[in-house]
């Protein structure tokens, strides 16, 4: 016979190890020989509910309460079960065990976030479930001392992958935020969970997320500046800049209010018709930029990567290419030391690899946001498509992920050299490095934060800027893709970058798509004999003086119409400007059509076709719209100026052969707009200039121009070897 000793022993070890089958026998010869101790009804249930018995155990458990104090039982079953759930290492049992003590002790705040955590991870949460309400009712009745913030932590960690997808998580973190011994961290690890959202193209989730933020901190900077760029990705343009000027008001440091003024510029820019609050807010951005230039001030890893790009809206505001260029030139180049002196290793590591003439074929990387459906996505295409792979090895470096078709044709066409990365100059540096890129050619310039970063590191041997909106101005690029004609022939000395002209034009594509047009001239309210002007810009690139102009074009001309159309932009607020100003300017309103956005790319290029002349806008010229008019074959009015961004339509009608609509002043502006209004002969004249282009200009042969491109690489490399023997002696 064996004693109750052995025999306890015996039980206990049999549920140490899993043997549940012999726990339960023993646990039940003990409950018989001694059914006055409660501690073995609560082993024995354990027993069975470890071997999925789920009845059995709580038949078991429920013996002491029926012929005892409930209140002590309470108290030690949960104790029991709480010693076994915390040493079981089955993450199902563990689970299990805990959600049986939550029945048990549902006051038990560190159990109930250990059932979260468990249920996340098993994806065992159900939408049924109240647990997030019974955590947050615990949480509102305990103080902070009595709830346990590591575990709290965790489980906030856990949870913000889920969020705000899982119903109530977003009430949960609310009321978490009020018991976190720390708020600002708390916060922070949200809007981080924001940008991800917003970086997966969840924009109105993370714009959900981020007003949590604000709500729960107040006027803290961070928060502020993050909605607002929420908010703008959202369209909304007008409330985003009510947070940043509550942003501005708390801003502490050049940096900050560098980013807040940079912000607020955008959003007013972006509505298409705030133009004299835009042009005062521009002048205070540019004076921040300036004193950057003069302080001394450490700047954080952080803020330098994010104001790397600061300065670009100088070239919407002014035509100025020394003065534009020294102002790039320089917050370039303070951003860039401040990256490489606080992460100076991966420098001295990135330094190891120079580019071989030797090997038969060189490695080409292509780093975009935009291998989307996006302006640069339409135009790279063709050069990928020509690429002679014989020769070169190409690799695109996506830091936008959307996952439309023309991104799923870039991806399938280049695999696996299809890389998508997450939004991290220094994880997008160090895979660039990984891959052994001979030459890494910058698409985005300005208009990347993480692009112009990553290139700060100088991660290849040779770094490019081509396409963009002119060149980043960083010492670490050495040349900016140009052609005869997108910058005057002095303009090296405003760059830092070695300016690279290819023989004949800087940009080539085969063609576009074109769909059906869903505009038509009746129901419109246009007469078919009218003339039709046509402009479809971002409000960036719209300004007062320029629409001035295009109105006296319109004056100029009778029965003549202008349709006006803009992404990004507030309908209403493009509305009112141009209305106020074609008043003064003495045409009627009536002569003015305000245009959504089309539907389609396709829909869009169709639609084109219902103009007789498109005006291009200055001191920023359009590209790919120019581009896709030029192919449709309608004529382009377009003023020259001195910098790349001013330049776009001028070399562009230089490719394609057409010299009618390039002004060189706002007079021949008005006057080319006018003569091509009044004269339909002219107009057709261009438009055959136009459709017989497509068989010979430079601008359409996208295959020679990518022979060009390759041979410009091929010279790169050859240079950099030379330089790099004559630096070693």
């Amino acid at each position: 016979m064996i004693d109750r000793s052995s025999l306890e022993n015996q039980a206990f070890e049999s549920l140490k190890h899993g043997q549940y089958d012999d726990a339960v026998t023993a646990f039940d010869r003990l409950v018989v020989e001694r059914p006055t101790e409660t501690r073995y009804y609560a082993y024995l249930g354990l027993a069975y509910l470890l071997r999925g018995e789920e009845a059995e155990a709580q038949l078991a458990w429920m013996t002491p309460i029926l012929e005892g104090d409930a209140e002590a039982w309470s108290l030690q079953l949960s104790a029991i079960v709480r010693q076994s759930a915390e040493e079981q290492t089955d993450p199902e049992r563990t689970w299990l065990l805990r959600q049986h003590l939550r029945e048990i002790d549902p006051n038990d705040l560190e159990n109930l976030l250990q059932v979260l955590q468990l249920s996340l991870e098993l994806q065992r949460f159900s939408e049924d479930d109240d647990l997030l309400e019974q955590i947050a009712e615990r949480l509102q009745a305990l103080s902070s001392s009595e709830i346990p913030q590591e575990t709290l932590w965790e489980t906030i960690d856990r949870l913000l992958p889920q969020t705000p997808n899982l119903p109530g998580s977003l009430e949960f973190f609310k009321v978490a935020a009020m018991a976190v011994s720390d708020l600002v961290p708390w916060v922070d690890r949200l809007l981080d969970r924001a940008k991800t959202l917003e970086l997966a193209n969840r924009s109105e989730a993370a714009l959900e997320l981020g007003q949590v933020c604000v709500e729960l901190s107040g006027d803290r900077f961070r928060p502020l500046v993050e909605t607002a760029r929420f908010l703008q990705n959202n369209w909304d343009n007008a409330e985003s800049i009510d947070y940043l000027d509550r942003a501005l008001a708390v801003a502490e440091t050049l940096p900050e209010k560098i980013l807040a003024s940079h912000l607020k510029l955008r959003g007013l820019m972006r509505a298409g018709g705030q133009w004299e609050r835009a042009e005062a807010m521009y002048a205070q951005h540019r004076g921040y930029l300036e004193a950057l230039l003069t302080q001394t001030d450490d700047i954080s890893l952080e803020f330098a990567s994010r104001i790397i790009t600061a300065g670009s809206m100088t070239a919407y505001f002014t035509d100025d290419l020394p003065g534009y260029r020294q102002l790039r030139n320089q917050i370039a180049s303070v951003c860039q030391h401040h990256l490489q002196e606080k992460l100076v290793d991966l420098v001295h590591r990135y330094q190891t690899h120079t580019p071989s003439t030797r090997r038969d074929v060189l490695k080409i990387g292509y780093l975009s946001e935009c291998f989307r459906k996006h302006s640069v996505g339409w135009l790279v295409r063709w050069l990928f498509q020509h690429h002679d792979r014989n020769r070169f090895e190409i690799h695109l470096y996506s830091l936008h992920h959307t996952g439309d078709e023309l991104q799923q044709t870039f991806a399938a066409a280049e695999a696996p050299n299809f890389h998508e990365l997450p939004y991290s100059a220094r994880n997008v540096a160090d895979k660039i490095h990984q891959d052994s890129i001979d030459i890494l050619v910058d698409l985005d310039s300005i208009t990347s934060n993480c692009g112009c970063s990553a290139l700060a590191l100088k991660c290849a041997p040779v770094q490019v800027s081509w396409l963009g909106c002119d060149a980043s101005g960083l010492p670490a690029v050495d040349y900016f893709i140009a052609d005869p004609y997108v910058l005057p022939e002095n303009a090296q000395q405003y760059y830092g970058e070695t300016l690279w002209r290819l023989p004949q034009t800087y940009i080539a594509v085969d063609g576009f798509e074109i769909g059906v047009p869903t505009l038509r001239r009746d129901r419109l309210g246009i007469p078919k004999d009218a003339v039709v002007y046509f402009s479809s810009q971002t409000g960036y690139k719209r300004n007062p003086d320029d629409a001035r102009m295009q109105l006296q074009i319109l004056r100029g001309v009778p029965n003549s119409y202008f349709l006006i159309k803009g992404l990004y932009t507030d309908a209403e607020s493009v509305r009112r400007a141009f209305e106020e100003l074609a008043e003064a300017e003495g045409v009627a309103r009536d002569r003015l059509r305000f245009l959504p956005v089309a539907e389609s790319e396709m829909v869009h290029r169709a639609n084109i076709a219902i103009a007789d002349v498109v005006l291009d806008t200055y001191p920023y010229n359009g590209t790919t719209t120019t581009l896709e008019t030029l192919w449709v074959g309608v004529p382009v009015v377009t003023r020259v100026g001195q910098q790349f961004a001013s330049r776009q339509g001028y070399t562009l009608l230089k490719n394609v052969g057409v010299e009618e609509g390039i002004a060189f002043t706002a007079e021949e502006y008005v006057e080319w707009g006018i003569r091509l209004g009044k004269d339909a002969e002219l107009r057709r004249q261009v438009t055959r200039k136009l459709q017989l282009a497509r068989r010979s200009a430079p601008l359409w042969n996208a295959r020679q121009f990518t022979r060009e491109m390759e041979q410009a690489f091929e010279e790169m490399i050859t240079f950099k070897s030379r330089s790099l023997v004559r630096d070693n002696g």
